[in-house]
């Protein structure tokens, strides 16, 4: 037998872990998705606008400079060993600090680009977010490394639970967007002390191994191309639209967006916390590793086509039923970008193998055709069409990114090709399914109107 994986049950051994990810990260969501209903309520949609472009900007930051240091440390070898954590994180420090000097820099010719003066205070006062990231300590993906789910996942949990709880009392107490700076800098900083309990404090040391470096650097390249084309992809829309539609708007875009990353998030964290780690530490390769992940990857995913397809034709009569008539434009919004969701679940799970394959590049790949399609898709799209058309490309986007990762991942010999496509029929039949059934007891429109729903303009 090989190293890390024995036998297939090896692998469904790890549905405890797939448990605890799932159950803290859906616990997570509830409250973050109650959070932003009861802000909602409580700011107008153009606060939560102008907060959805300050957030924008600094995941850009931090994506933009991303060069692997977590990764890294799951993938290396040496990734216990504390000279070279302890160098990923004094790499990680260093560039925390010159992100939060670029973003001073960079203030004034932000608010301009954007016209909003606003920017000009707001995006000083965020800056030191990035400094308190990059103190945060690597236990993290020490953690990760080690497969210790647990910890992990309720030291996520706690810290949405804090984090959630800072946003909704400072938006109560002063309904302004002040409120959400601070919330923001409250809620990095007491999760950055707190990681350094998560394993023994005093193995925390700045140190400068050269040979850490050589090798963070040497698997970092790549994730850092796949992080550049991943931001581009991913919040390429917040960046475009906050300069085409009314900040209002883009904050109801925002209620939609939110609601729909939530699902992708989701297996994103277990292919980064079980299939990247677990396929890292195993010898099986090819057609051997496809065999034995083959029924859990069938099994999960059933079950995610049978859900997300309920979400979908049910998504716009729970943005009627929990946010008023001002964020209704949402409820189609979501729609769309639930239906992209699944490719973007199907992509998801590749990047992880190809990650845990140690092969960055199909997931660059991926993410760099997705960003081409939504780059050239939106100005064509939203002029003409409007906002709700628009939301085409994304779905578009996702399936082209699904399609190259899957090219990429069957170079290295795996296929799941019959898999997937049964699966993706299925997802369609079932949406059609649900919705006829919600409108049989009077739940929701029939498909006619909601084809109709779709044609109206917005933007």
């Amino acid at each position: 037998m090989r190293r890390g994986l024995s036998m297939p049950s090896a692998w469904f051994g790890h549905f405890n872990a797939v448990g605890w990810i799932t159950a803290t990260y859906v616990a997570q969501q509830i409250i973050r998705l109650a959070s932003n209903v009861v802000l909602a309520w409580l700011l107008a949609p153009a606060l939560l606008g102008t907060m959805l472009l300050i957030n924008t900007l600094r995941t850009g930051g931090e994506l933009l400079t991303d060069v692997g240091v977590g990764q890294s440390i799951v993938n290396n070898p040496r990734g216990n060993d504390p000279a070279f954590f302890n160098t990923a994180w004094t790499v990680q420090i260093v560039r925390g600090a010159l992100l939060s000097l670029l973003a001073l820099a960079l203030t004034i010719p932000i608010a301009h680009a954007y016209g909003e003066p606003e920017l000009l205070v707001l995006i000083p006062a965020a800056a030191p977010i990035f400094f308190l990231s990059g103190l945060t300590s690597p236990a993290r993906f020490l953690l990760q490394k080690r497969l210790e789910i647990r910890k992990l996942a309720l030291f996520d949990l706690a810290t949405a639970i804090f984090g959630s709880g800072v946003q909704l009392l400072l938006a109560f107490l002063m309904p302004s967007i002040w409120a959400l700076i601070l919330a923001l800098l409250i809620g990095a900083f007491v999760p950055m002390v707190a990681s350094f309990f998560l394993i023994d404090w005093r193995m925390h040391h700045l140190r400068w191994e050269k040979e850490a470096v050589r090798s963070i650097v040497h698997f970092g390249k790549w994730v850092f191309l796949s992080s550049l084309v991943y931001f581009l992809a991913m919040y390429f829309d917040r960046l475009y639209l906050a300069d085409l539609i009314p900040l209002a708007l883009l904050g109801v875009y925002g209620i939609a967006r939110t609601f729909a990353d939530a699902f992708t998030e989701l297996f994103q964290r277990m292919g980064n916390f079980l299939i990247f780690p677990k396929i890292s530490a195993t010898g099986l390769r090819g057609q051997e590793l496809q065999s034995t992940i083959n029924p859990m990857r069938l099994a999960l995913l059933g079950l995610v086509a049978t859900g997300l397809a309920l979400a979908v034709a049910l998504a716009d009569q729970f943005i009627y039923l929990v946010y008023d008539a001002r964020y209704h434009d949402a409820g189609f919004f979501l729609t769309v970008l639930l239906v992209g969701t699944w490719f973007a679940i199907l992509a998801s799970m590749a990047d992880a193998m190809m990650m845990g394959l140690g092969k960055p590049s199909g997931v660059a790949f991926g993410n760099c055709v997705k960003f081409f399609i939504i780059l050239a898709g939106l100005p064509i799209l939203l002029p003409r069409y409007g906002l709700n058309a628009a939301m085409g490309a994304f779905v578009v986007a996702e399936a082209a990114r699904y399609i190259v990762v899957t090219w990429r991942k069957r170079g290295a010999g795996l296929s799941f090709i019959r898999q997937d496509l049964m699966l993706t029929v299925s997802f369609f039949l079932l949406i059609l399914l649900f919705r006829e059934a919600a409108y049989a007891v009077g739940l929701t429109g029939s498909i006619s109107d909601w084809a109709r729903e779709g044609i109206q303009v917005n933007g």
